[in-house]
């Protein structure tokens, strides 16, 4: 072989080897390029906002009857030191639910006594989270006050009804009767709050912290906190994982902000499906910016390229 056909070779070999790099890394980017999969953690996070919310009002109702001026009572009883009733409460602009642009009417029934009560609710004509998911109530969750003068509610996956149920006010009243309140203190006493985002995940329960700030009929300013995590409902991931969330310590005030928590932490994770592998996950900063976005301070596997970047929430959406 002549030396200039030998030197052509190479030279196309040298080409030829440099576009192979070129491709195998830019697959190898694509691998590592998936944006944030927010909508677990969006899930997770409007239905906290709405089950606190059902929990402030109900507790407000119970402890001293000034209710916010979009709440009517439907039934009340009480009796021996116990209460309970049923609230219709209108969701519109001028009373928003937190995070959630949708109006329409709640319905709720609960029962109180001493520190400590039962609520349960039904969303008669608002989508609470996205519609496809069906979204339509909770069966009943418990509710007490604490030493601090603090209010703590608490739902698990479970306690959520989702698709088609009996969803009429009769069925509110006539399951009155059977609420249990010990048996519902006593599952929330059960339950340990989560402090790990990874401990979180696979807990699927949701604590919620209520400081009313001496202001009982007004549901806006009261600060809330959530921890807890897991599935509100199964969320797929683009490339083939199960999506988790969870969130530490996110604090938000209404009054505040209604488009971000402002302090906090939350978490997704994307699992193989049929197997704990993780394909990435995603730890997020909340701040008090109220621009709708938290900051990403730490990611890995398929969100690599996440790391330090401002992401939009879309949690009033």
């Amino acid at each position: 072989m002549q030396p200039t056909s030998l030197i052509s070779t190479m030279k196309y070999f040298v080409l030829f080897t440099i576009l192979a790099g070129l491709s195998s890394s830019c697959r190898k980017i694509r691998e590592f390029n998936y944006n944030p999969e927010i909508e677990p953690l969006k899930l997770g996070f409007q239905t906290s906002a709405a089950i606190a919310y059902c929990a402030d009002v109900a507790h407000t109702f119970f402890t001293s009857g000034n209710l916010p001026g979009n709440v009517v009572v439907g039934y009340s009883n009480y009796d021996n030191g116990s209460a309970s009733g049923i609230l219709l409460m209108t969701v519109n602009n001028e009373y928003p639910l937190p995070f959630n642009p949708n109006v329409g009417q709640i319905a709720m029934a609960g029962i109180w006594s001493g520190e400590g009560g039962i609520l349960t609710a039904l969303f008669t004509d608002i989508d609470i989270i996205d519609a496809k998911y069906e979204l339509k109530g909770i069966h009943t969750i418990p509710f007490v006050e604490l030493e601090n003068g603090n209010l703590l509610t608490f739902f698990a996956q479970q306690d959520i009804v989702v698709g088609e149920g009996e969803d009429t006010i009769v069925n509110l009243q006539m399951g009155l009767a059977n609420m249990n309140i010990q048996l519902e203190t006593d599952r929330l006493e059960n339950e340990e709050k989560p402090l790990d985002a990874f401990a979180a995940v696979d807990q699927n329960v949701w604590f919620i912290t209520i400081d009313k700030n001496n202001t009982a009929s007004d549901i806006y300013d009261d600060d809330f906190t959530v921890y807890g995590g897991g599935q509100i409902a199964e969320v797929t991931s683009f490339s083939g994982g199960l999506l988790y969330h969870a969130m530490i310590d996110a604090r938000f005030t209404p009054y505040d902000c209604l488009l971000n928590p402002t302090s906090g932490v939350g978490f997704i994770q994307n699992l193989k499906v049929g197997a704990k592998t993780d394909l990435g996950h995603i730890f997020l900063n909340f701040n008090e910016r109220c621009d709708g976005r938290a900051f990403v301070e730490f990611a890995t596997g398929k969100y690599l390229t996440s790391n330090h970047r401002n992401i939009n929430l879309h949690f009033a959406e």
